[in-house]
């Protein structure tokens, strides 16, 4: 959905006056992305609430506890997309390099005793007292407008390794450090994919690619080596069948309630594995409780919404890539972003990859979590009214 009418001789022409921000400056904006990430919203809220009721009557007493706490976080995060969506590019680059430094302080933080929460075996979360945060939630979001910031002030800098990657290399390790001390190797392994992708479409050399794969493969592997409870989820993710009691129990209930919704699924609010047997099911495996009570059909609808997103974000960076470098690199990551954790989410749950402790965006309840990806949305809806070239003013 375009935010210009192209006249003949191939001119824009605007389809609003500068600086009005009535109804014609919000039709700017690409609205199928917005609807494709409102529905997924929506069709959340419901899920959630199917999906946590039995936990949540045993522990509060009340059904509806995880649903009321997630739309307040919802609300917040509408509010915070309203917000970003209104952002100039110049606003969300200077965001971006600011941004990027705190959210880096806020990663030491969790890590001090009294300040960090822990929970899960792992010390992801930093009391504020009124409210707790995951910072690794809008790091991600800093990270990539910090790389898209780097790679755009100097085009040529990521042909150039002293000066171009190796400092972004640098700079990511000490960060993934920070991650793995939680640790929280989900996010390490999402952002080093990122990571890789943007350096990737801003031209980085073939001949460095290859070495950084070479290099990063032995890495994961040690990673997963070291921690056996990491080790047991890979094997695990081979053969589900081994130990189904156990260790591979997360995964067998969450392939059984894949098999029980079959096409048309069981019915809103009448799965079975939500009755503790599906471990995390409003949160990580939320995904596998809608296939089980909505069906095949529900399945395919959420994974066309995230192609429908993908697909218009990748426009965006398209049409932008000639004109502001910035705005393509940045749109490009947020998606990558975005899409990478959907489908490493989906294919832990339908059991095509390790599990990574991974929440579906936009979906499943976790207040951080939803609130950022939200902003990351709106991030993107600014992007799709910017004019080219455009990298000052509010």
């Amino acid at each position: 959905m375009a935010y210009h009418n192209w006249e003949k001789g191939g001119q824009a022409k605007s389809q609003s006056t500068p600086g009005k921000r009535g109804p014609r400056r919000i039709l700017q904006m690409d609205l199928l992305l917005a609807g494709a990430a409102c529905a997924l919203v929506i069709i959340g809220l419901v899920m959630v609430y199917s999906a946590s009721s039995p936990i949540a009557l045993k522990k509060f007493h009340d059904p509806a506890h995880y649903a009321i706490r997630n739309g307040i976080w919802a609300l917040l995060g509408m509010i915070l997309l309203a917000v970003t969506s209104r952002f100039s590019v110049g606003t969300i680059r200077a965001l971006g390099r600011l941004g990027f430094w705190i959210t880096i302080l806020l990663l030491v933080l969790v890590l001090i005793p009294g300040l960090g929460l822990e929970g899960g075996g792992a010390k992801r979360w930093l009391n504020l007292g009124v409210i707790t945060m995951q910072p690794s939630e809008p790091f991600k979001v800093m990270l990539v407008l910090y790389i898209a910031h780097f790679l755009s002030e100097d085009p040529g800098r990521v042909q150039r390794f002293k000066q171009g990657l190796l400092p972004l290399l640098l700079i990511y390790a000490f960060c993934a450090l920070l991650l793995l001390l939680e640790p929280d190797f989900g996010t390490t392994f999402i952002t080093g994919m990122v990571l890789f992708g943007m350096v990737f479409l801003a031209g980085i050399p073939l001949a460095w690619i290859t070495a950084l794969f070479v290099a990063a493969v032995p890495l994961a592997a040690a990673g997963v080596m070291m921690a056996p409870y990491r080790f047991r989820r890979v094997t695990s993710f081979l053969d589900p069948w081994d130990d189904p009691q156990n260790s591979d129990f997360q995964l067998v209930q969450s392939l059984l309630a894949f098999g029980n919704g079959g096409l048309k699924g069981t019915g809103l609010g009448q799965g079975q594995q939500k009755q503790f047997y599906l471990p995390e099911s409003h949160t990580d495996f939320i995904f596998a409780v809608i296939g089980e009570e909505l069906g095949l059909f529900w399945v395919m609808l959420i994974i066309l919404l995230f192609v429908i997103i993908i697909w218009r974000a990748f426009g965006i960076a398209r049409r932008n890539w000639t004109t502001n470098r910035y705005v393509s690199l940045a749109v490009s990551g947020l998606i990558l972003l975005i899409a990478s954790q959907a489908f490493a989410n989906m294919g832990v749950v339908m059991g095509l990859l390790p599990p990574k402790g991974l929440t579906l965006p936009l979906v499943s309840y976790g207040g951080s979590s939803l609130t950022i990806t939200m902003g990351m949305i709106g991030l993107l809806l600014a992007f799709s009214r910017s004019k080219p070239a455009e990298d000052i003013g509010l």
